[in-house]
């Protein structure tokens, strides 16, 4: 037998010694692991060791694998409605561990559709009013909102507005100067009637009339509330901006495309598969998806709500549900969430 060949097996020997005694006093030393987990139902867990043993149960808020060797773990968790949990565990000789796991909620995207009654009742109302629509010259619908529907009557250096409910005589709700309106009146504010002239752009509230007045001479796709009455959120094609009321000035945002504030403070903002300079600033992986994150009112720290291939437009938070709404105009509920 050469040298050479000897050599080799004295190495395979050394190794397969270690290898032996690691096996016997780690492998075959046997311990516990305790899971408790957060999550609302049933959760299917999966624990698989270095060796390739793998330990599969159903558990509810809590439960035990018992007697497994001491080495290195894959622990993953999956339930429905939450994010997929992966975590690395070591577990020791003579350990008994506990491990905590809290789940993420995985949000949902579910589209917002016209119930058939709303759309037979707009149908209706457009019938109702047909008469006025045809003798007053240059009437616009503005839109169909909360069982009710609003349009506008030219008269001389105004317009006055109307409402038309079923089984209801119309009402004129108030006048507002001339300018330009459009059917997407409504949906600019939520809650106010846009007008736009040469020189900016005003919203008129649908329940009072009460005028608010913004210097801005670009397109606007929506306007938002904060928790300041003094600042609005302006959102346009090509940047957000934190809108002071008081001094008529914008601040655009250079991080997101788009931006809500929701009534405890979060902010929750959209960054679009094409704005590759903003996902390179926030250290996004470029996944050719629209990223959804959610940013903490006092630790300003940011994750993901969720990723989707639908190309965003604007965000919306309306009566607590937060609207996606993408270019192609549909209008997304994402629901999910805590």
């Amino acid at each position: 037998m050469s040298n050479r060949l000897l050599s080799v097996l004295i190495i395979i020997g050394v190794f397969l010694g270690l290898y032996g005694v690691y096996y016997y006093f780690f492998a075959l030393s046997t311990w516990n692991i305790t899971l408790v987990i957060n999550g609302s139902g049933t959760t299917t867990v999966v624990l698989t060791s270095e060796f390739g043993n793998r330990y599969d149960r159903e558990c509810e808020k809590q439960c035990s694998i018992e007697s497994i060797p001491a080495v290195t773990y894959t622990l993953s968790i999956t339930e429905q409605n939450f994010i997929p949990f992966t975590k690395t565990i070591i577990l020791g000789r003579g350990e008994t561990k506990q491990v905590v796991i809290a789940l993420e909620r995985e949000a949902i995207l579910s589209e917002q559709t016209k119930k058939k009654e709303e759309t037979i009742t707009t149908i209706k109302l457009k019938k109702d009013i047909q008469d006025s629509l045809e003798t007053t010259s240059g009437s616009v619908i503005i839109w169909y909102r909360k069982n009710a529907l609003y349009y506008a009557l030219p008269n001389d250096d105004t317009w006055n507005i109307f409402i038309k409910k079923i089984w209801e005589e119309t009402r004129k709700l108030f006048s507002i100067p001339n300018g330009t309106l459009s059917p997407s009146s409504l949906d600019i504010y939520e809650e106010h009637i846009a007008l736009t002239n040469e020189t900016n752009i005003a919203f008129y509230s649908l329940e009072s009339g009460t005028e608010s007045t913004f210097k801005w001479y670009t397109d606007i796709l929506s306007v938002k509330d904060t928790l300041s009455d003094d600042s609005k959120i302006i959102t346009t094609p090509q940047w957000v901006f934190l809108y002071d009321i008081k001094d008529q000035t914008g601040r655009e945002n250079p991080l997101y495309d788009d931006i809500i504030q929701l009534e405890t403070g979060e902010i929750v903002a959209l960054i679009k598969k094409t704005s590759k300079d903003k996902q390179g600033l926030l250290s996004l992986e470029y996944t050719w998806e629209d990223y959804v994150l959610l940013i903490w009112k006092d630790t300003r720290e940011r994750r993901t709500l969720f990723k989707t291939p639908k190309n965003g437009k604007i965000l919306r938070y309306i009566d607590e549900k937060i609207l996606f709404t993408d270019e192609e105009g549909g209008v997304f509920v994402v629901e999910n969430m805590k």
